[in-house]
């Protein structure tokens, strides 16, 4: 093999890498900030089919739409390459006031998030409101990675699990699951209800469904 091809191949790697790398930041840093795509292309104004290809690993981005993108999101270049960007500070803290989360969509569920300007979290807190399920939703079960902890605000659910048969919970009633094995919350009644929700992982808006 030529010196050329060799280095062609390795350099070919290496994009492949920094794209994967760019995607996977770019939906983490847009989800703990609870935008959707559309919201983040009128932040930094780059297009959302632009950013769809990135965040899937289809494309990267210009130095001129990085810097855009960094300007947008009050971050440094770096961050959007490097998942360590650095340990999070001792005595860190985030005040949100009422209704001033970021409000995205997962699944059937409204999401406002919350605390999304901290980086590398441990916990990903956020209100969900939880709709009346239509018939087509009861059987289908969301997973994703790590664990959460819900608990009920206001109306009342019904848990759904791949293991356990399905129970009520009520205001002040809590649950604590594995959120890679298939669940649904659905609302059990007409209104919707609402939960206080912290999840280990970040929730992608395409939670992976059974």
């Amino acid at each position: 093999m030529k010196v050329d091809d060799m280095t062609a191949r390795t350099m070919t790697e290496q994009d492949a890498i920094t794209e994967r790398t760019l995607g996977d930041r770019l939906a983490t840093l847009r989800q703990e900030r609870g935008l959707t795509l559309k919201q983040l292309s009128d932040l930094v104004d780059i297009p959302v089919s632009t950013l769809s290809k990135v965040q899937n690993h289809q494309a990267t981005l210009t130095y001129a739409n990085l810097q855009k993108l960094a300007r947008g999101l009050s971050i440094n270049i770096a961050v959007l390459f490097d998942d360590q960007a650095g340990p999070a500070k001792a005595g860190r803290r985030t005040i949100i006031r009422r209704g001033q989360g970021g409000i995205n969509a997962v699944d059937t569920y409204q999401v406002e998030v919350l605390g999304s300007e901290l980086l590398n979290k441990s916990m990903h807190p956020g209100i969900l409101d939880v709709p009346p399920a239509s018939p087509q939703d009861l059987g289908k079960l969301a997973r994703h990675p790590g664990e959460e902890f819900i608990y009920v605000l206001e109306g009342g659910v019904i848990l759904y699990t791949e293991d356990y048969k399905p129970v009520a919970l009520e205001v002040g009633d809590s649950a604590y699951l594995d959120s890679s094995s298939g669940h649904r919350f659905v609302s059990k009644n007409q209104d919707t209800a609402r939960l206080l929700v912290v999840c280990s992982n970040v929730v992608s808006e395409t939670a992976e469904s059974m």
